[in-house]
């Protein structure tokens, strides 16, 4: 165990689980692309994963026994998840951050891995800043692949959660055509989108022919990429990957199109990867 004046760091016990999956959940909730834990989905991915040593997760304690520090050191000097307590004042939290570094590296060198390889999101400024003051360097990360399956329900959240984004686009109803692409399953290909209050989403049959003020055509791979990677309607439109008819609503179709974008920083960890 490694101790300050306020806090100790000790390794995993039985019975952690509890406070780690909520330091996680609590620490990441604001980044997009994030599967909330559970505390069966912790220790699938973390604790029994082939390669993993209980020895090697480390927590951070407050004297008043709150978890608020976390991070868990796998085969390779890879660290599959790190975490710190967003409520902690920042000198604070950087003081946890440096020493839940300290301890990962000595761990690492116990265990003769060549680096100490964490994937963590740039716009944490506090931990970002701790390990670049440490002389970490850093690296582009790996890619992330997103599939489309279900598209209605997809559109449909997203379209009720951004209603005020619609603005003269409400009460009309478009028709968004898809196509499968490289994708080999998707559920939809056609959808009624109802501009209501609250928005609608249904998907529609291929021999149905529903009446709407508008109709846009695209593949699921496009329809992924307005979403999650923020792509620009006009650039998609320029280009043929987005289609629009009656023509005279282009401007119209982009406006309904980047409502959909989620803008939140993406974050996947690499203990959702196997």
């Amino acid at each position: 165990m490694s101790r300050t004046a306020s806090w100790a760091i000790r390794a995993y016990r039985a019975g952690d689980e509890a406070q780690v999956v909520a330091l996680w959940n609590a620490s990441y909730a604001p980044y997009a692309g994030l599967a909330t834990h559970t505390i069966e989905d912790w220790c699938w991915a973390v604790l029994t994963r082939p390669g993993m040593d209980s020895q090697d997760i480390f927590l951070v304690e407050s004297d008043d026994a709150r978890l608020i520090g976390y991070a868990a050191l796998w085969t390779g000097g890879n660290v599959l998840e790190f975490a710190v307590d967003p409520a902690l004042r920042r000198a604070e939290r950087r003081r946890v951050t440096e020493r839940l570094l300290w301890v990962l590296e000595a761990r690492t060198r116990e265990r003769n891995w060549g680096s100490v390889d964490l994937m963590l999101p740039v716009c944490d400024r506090v931990i970002d800043g701790a390990l670049r003051a440490a002389g970490y360097a850093t690296l582009e990360g790996p890619a992330v692949i997103v599939r489309v399956l279900n598209p209605a329900q997809l559109v449909g959240r997203l379209l009720a959660a951004r209603a005020e984004r619609l603005g003269a686009l409400r009460g009309q109803t478009w028709l968004m055509k898809l196509t499968a692409g490289d994708d080999p399953i998707l559920l939809q290909r056609r959808l009624l989108l109802r501009l209501a209050d609250p928005p609608e989403v249904a998907p529609v049959a291929d021999e149905d022919a529903p009446s709407a003020d508008a109709a846009i055509e695209l593949t699921a791979a496009a329809l992924a990429e307005l979403v999650f990677c923020g792509s620009d309607p006009r650039e998609m439109l320029a280009a043929g990957r987005l289609r629009v008819e009656p023509p005279g609503r282009e401007a119209q179709a982009c406006q309904l199109t980047a409502a959909l974008a989620v803008e939140t920083p993406w974050y996947v960890p690499w203990s959702d990867t196997f």
